[in-house]
């Protein structure tokens, strides 16, 4: 037991003692509080002394009683407790016990500064280099045939490989695991071929049995299912090879797989433990609970040893809402935080770039109910004034969307001409009378991260006349197609990976998609249609014209409405070199080098 349990146990027996006020406490008596013999507790209290929790008197001489004093408060024991517990990498037991504490209390404040001071390059005792930063929420699902948030997604890239990968630089598919790829001349047969001597984190050789085993699991998954219909076997080709037959020409194959779904894990892996895959990546993960996602650095990558041998991302529940009091630029190496966009006098380099992607809403069109009626979901489009939202939201909502892809500047121009983001509340006002709606309280669901904006919208079309109710889902768990199917309007957001078109036609194919589980049958056939005509088609550019086009449908008949775009952003110390951000507003840590 430590020092605290025992000071705990202490002020529990004699909890009407006040603190720094001496009272008669014989040897015994202390033995008897504590639970050890005299001997004992003789050693405890030289620790609780040496540690400033009690000072203690010994009784000298017959008549002399010994007396002890407490010095340290309830609320100071709370914060060491906490303290405590953060260096046993028990962050979640941490913020448990300062929740007795009051909100505005100083102590949180105290224990917040000192935590920001942990954050940041540090060498440990074995003079390794620990990268740790804070995060809002532990990540626990990380199994790639099932990954969905962008968080998820971004350290399953970090941890895995997949047989070829999307170079953003290069804006060409490169080899990964395969070191070569071909296929026929109708496209329906590929075949890749695997480098040697590629181990997984647990030491096993990567053969082709993994990589069928994985693609598998993969076709089974909510995720990639759709992908089920054009694959139609898979085989070994001799020891290092394996082979796709497809039921349909796919000339670029290779883009499609390069998604983190497709990562390969070894044979006996199942998800079982989904917090804790295991890959070929350049770091291997070594701990993921509520507290704390650890990974250490494969020590046997195929592409060469990451230059940091540790990261921890750390929970840290509020950590966006404390940054500017506590986090010191000299500590902080590496922040992702909207709170650095308007820090005035900040020298910190910040990296920045609008996400490809955007946030929206979608109706139930699948079954009986207002929403039903083009009437209403019209009206919530011109009930809505995105510019206001994103002005008065702030934050890295950055502007109005009018679809998931970002206009260029010529499009910006015609939008803004046109009307793109139209917003005519009395217009509005006559489409909900003219409409079928008779005052029903319509269920917005969606995520943690998207609160603000529920609120913000249902407060707006109260205006309207229209009610509306908040479900809040869990950001760490993929909503299943029976939960979606109790939801009249799901609000979310959808940010395109490093290929915007292949990202499309995941979002619109996954079984979980928010999209497809709100579309009526006929719709869903024909995004169906839409799907096989991509991948038909020969390079990126066709297949953006045709979800574009498919995009223009749905936003004629108001089957989504896309609300703005988000601007991401990650600070960093300039001690760290490799910094880049990629498609998720993340970092690569396998390229981080740390600077003397």
């Amino acid at each position: 037991m430590d020092a605290i349990a025992y000071y705990d146990r202490l002020k529990n027996q004699y909890a009407s003692v006040p603190e720094g006020e001496p009272f008669a406490l014989p040897i015994e008596e202390l033995a008897e509080a504590l639970g050890c013999t005299r001997r004992n507790a003789q050693l405890v209290l030289k620790k609780l002394e040496a540690e400033g929790y009690v000072e203690w008197r010994p009784g000298r001489g017959r008549g002399h009683q010994s007396r002890l004093a407490f010095l340290v408060s309830d609320r100071e024991l709370l914060l060491r407790k906490a303290k405590t517990l953060v260096m046993r990498e028990s962050l979640g037991e941490a913020w448990k016990v300062l929740g007795q504490l009051r909100a505005d209390d100083s102590l949180n404040g105290q224990f917040e500064e000192w935590l920001a001071g942990l954050f940041g390059v540090r060498q440990d005792a074995e003079r390794q280099d620990v990268l740790r930063f804070p995060f809002y929420r532990p990540v626990p699902a990380l199994d790639p045939a099932s990954v969905v948030s962008r968080a998820e997604a971004h350290w399953v890239m970090q941890m895995m490989n997949t047989l070829v990968a999307w170079s953003g630089k290069e804006r060409r598919i490169v080899p990964q695991l395969a070191h070569a790829w071909e296929s026929n001349d109708s496209c329906t047969e590929w075949t890749f071929y695997l480098r040697k001597g590629v181990r997984f984190h647990n030491g096993k050789l990567l053969t082709p049995e993994d990589v069928i085993h994985s693609f598998g699991r993969a076709l089974n998954g909510p995720v990639c299912r759709w992908m089920g219909k054009v694959i139609a076997s898979m085989r070994p080709a001799g020891k290092h090879g394996v082979s796709f037959s497809l039921n349909e020409p796919v000339s670029s194959f290779p883009h499609f797989i390069c998604t983190e779904h497709y990562s390969i894990v070894p044979v006996g892996w199942n998800g079982e433990n989904p917090g804790m895959p295991i890959g070929t990546g350049p770091f291997r993960i070594v701990k993921n609970n509520e507290s704390m996602l650890a990974v250490e650095a494969h020590e046997h990558y195929y592409e060469g040893r990451p230059h940091l041998d540790r990261i921890e991302m750390w929970v840290w529940p509020n950590y966006q809402g404390e940054l500017d009091r506590h986090i010191d630029e000299r500590d902080m190496q590496l922040l992702y935080s909207e709170g650095q966009l308007n820090r005035g006098g900040y020298t910190r380099p910040v990296l920045k770039q609008l996400e490809q992607g955007s946030t929206y809403l979608t109706f139930k069109l699948n079954k009986p109910g207002p929403l039903r009626d083009e009437r209403l979901r019209r009206a919530l489009h011109y009930g809505l004034d995105r510019r206001r939202m994103v002005h008065e939201l702030g934050g890295i909502r950055e502007r109005p969307a009018a679809g998931f892809f970002i206009p260029s500047a010529e499009e910006s121009a015609d939008l803004e001409e046109e009307g793109g983001y139209d917003y005519d509340p009395e217009r509005a006002r006559e489409l909900v009378a003219a409409s079928s709606y008779e005052g029903e309280t319509l269920s917005l669901y969606t995520y943690e991260m998207s609160i603000e904006d529920a609120e913000w919208m249902i407060r707006e079309y109260g205006r309207l006349g229209i009610r509306m109710r908040m479900v809040k889902l869990p950001v760490e768990q993929p909503s299943s197609p029976a939960v979606l199917a109790q939801a009249d309007m799901v609000l979310s957001g959808e940010v395109l990976g490093e290929q915007p078109d292949i990202s499309m036609i995941e979002t619109y194919s996954r079984d979980n998609g928010f999209v497809r589980n709100h579309l009526s049958p006929a719709e869903r056939q024909a995004l169906d249609r839409l799907i096989s005509a991509c991948l038909r088609a020969e390079d990126a550019s066709s297949r953006l014209l045709l979800l574009t086009e498919w995009q223009e449908t749905m936003k004629r008949a108001c089957n989504v409405l896309f609300l703005y775009h988000s601007v991401q952003v990650a600070g960093h110390h300039r001690s760290l070199g490799g910094v880049a951000m990629n498609a998720w507003g993340k970092i690569n840590y396998k390229d981080i080098w740390v600077r003397p």
